[in-house]
């Protein structure tokens, strides 16, 4: 009999044990998240990037080793709660990354030149945005561009239209920015025309 219940009872420690050790896990991996870390780190694989030589494909192997890093790190958040932290947390003139957000807080790009030109990506656009309770990653149609603003045109009728403005080469001619239009259709980020409106509503 004794020995039965020091059986149940090395038991039960093992559960409370283990439900104890997964609780903590969980909460660990729920407070790990840090947005301003997570410029800390872009910002440092950026310089470090930014400091190697490209000309001719050099250093090419570990320029694409850098930008891997990169996209892993932006597209490991997933949360609407990591999305807003990254929002309050960015400072356009502290970081070198690009980072856009739109008026309503749904949508954003990050923007970079990647020093890959030799292997046709000079640009990489990662963009973030928010459906059913989570943040979706998506690539951009067409050429990569670095982009400087986003307009929101609110519709009276159905889904935002946010529209990028941007530049396609290295260059920062300002005088010269394309407009992209991009909309949100049943969890998709799609492109869209661009509406003719009479005012659009700029987040800066």
């Amino acid at each position: 009999m004794r020995l039965k219940t020091i059986i149940f009872l090395l038991m039960g420690f093992g559960f409370l044990t283990y439900f104890t050790s997964c609780n903590i896990s969980n909460n660990r991996e729920r407070n790990q998240f840090d947005a301003k870390d997570i410029f800390v780190q872009l910002d440092s694989l950026l310089t470090q990037l930014n400091s190697l030589e490209a000309w001719d494909c050099k250093n090419l192997n570990e320029i694409v080793t850098l930008n891997e890093k990169m996209r892993r790190i932006i597209e490991g958040i997933r949360s609407p709660k990591e999305f807003d932290e990254l929002v309050i947390a960015f400072d356009a003139d502290k970081h070198k990354i690009g980072f856009l957000v739109s008026e309503d807080d749904q949508f954003g790009v990050f923007s970079w030149q990647t020093k890959m030109d030799c292997l046709g990506h000079g640009i990489k656009n990662i963009a973030l945005y928010k459906s059913n309770d989570k943040v979706m990653v998506s690539s951009l149609y067409g050429d990569p561009m670095v982009y400087h603003n986003i307009e929101t045109n609110k519709q009276e009728k159905g889904k935002p239209v946010y529209i990028l403005l941007g530049i396609s080469s290295t260059e920062n001619d300002l005088n010269n920015l394309t407009k992209k239009g991009y909309k949100i259709t049943n969890g998709y980020l799609v492109e869209s025309k661009i509406p003719q409106t009479k005012k659009a509503f700029a987040n800066n």
